[in-house]
């Protein structure tokens, strides 16, 4: 089973080593993904008291790391909850958005090696997860080389699969109108640009793998916080926020 979150892991300590300015939100984000990366090799432990504890003790380190480390709003949450309450957690409709971080955090590793897209009807609400019904959280940019142009996909926020959408697209209103939908970019991030559209107000970034390969779309997303600064200067809000509430 491919481990995404060592991928995340080796990226996130690579951006915190060449960005500055993400250093504080990486430093929250490195621990959460190690997290992530134990609980996807219990998902192959035998059933048992021993992997329950197990368990235990690494929903009790993620309050922890969310109480020392978290943003203030997520950091008061942490402390109200135990370790059970996390384990018991499930999804809910119209989740508070700060027990969703939490959700997000425990689901993404047995999604990530369970759930695929394949056969899903990705037309019926082409601006969701065909899977989740959740707005995207990245916009990710690669090389087609059968077709010979670049594929636009959308990255799910929790279940982390991704889905085909047109590249001169709203996802949030479905503007096609290209005058409507402007690019923003920072010069010190080449293969990232803000995705934004004038119509609803929306944005989400975007990380194109044909100019930087060694780019993780969730990891370059959640670091490249001067883009979130451009894009509120210009009066646009994300249309899904990422793990750090950005």
């Amino acid at each position: 089973m491919p481990d995404v979150f060592e991928k995340r892991l080796r990226r996130a300590e690579q951006l915190s080593k060449e960005w500055e300015f993400a250093a504080g939100i990486l430093g929250f984000y490195k621990p959460l993904v190690q997290v992530q990366k134990d609980l996807l090799a219990l998902l192959d432990a035998p059933a048992g008291d021993e992997t329950t504890r197990s368990q235990r003790t690494i929903l009790a380190r993620l309050l922890e790391i969310v109480r020392d480390r978290g943003p203030r709003v997520l950091a008061e949450r942490a402390s109200t909850l135990s370790a059970e309450d996390l384990h018991v957690l499930e999804i809910e409709q119209d989740r508070d958005p700060v027990d969703e971080f939490f959700l997000r955090v425990l689901e993404q590793p047995k999604y990530a090696s369970t759930v695929r897209l394949e056969g899903l009807d990705t037309t019926k609400h082409p601006g969701l997860c065909p899977f989740c019904e959740l707005p995207p959280a990245v916009s990710v940019l690669r090389e087609d080389k059968q077709a010979d142009t670049v594929r636009r996909t959308l990255l799910c926020p929790r279940c982390c699969n991704e889905w085909d959408f047109p590249r001169v697209l709203c996802p949030r209103c479905k503007e096609e109108r290209p005058e409507k939908l402007p690019r923003l970019t920072a010069q010190e991030i080449p293969w990232m640009r803000v995705e934004a559209c004038d119509s609803c107000h929306k944005y989400l970034k975007s990380v194109d793998l044909t100019l930087n390969w060694e780019a993780e779309p969730v990891v370059d997303e959640l670091a490249s916080t001067p883009l979130d600064v451009i894009a509120r200067e210009h009066g646009y809000v994300k249309i899904a926020p990422n793990l750090a509430g950005i």
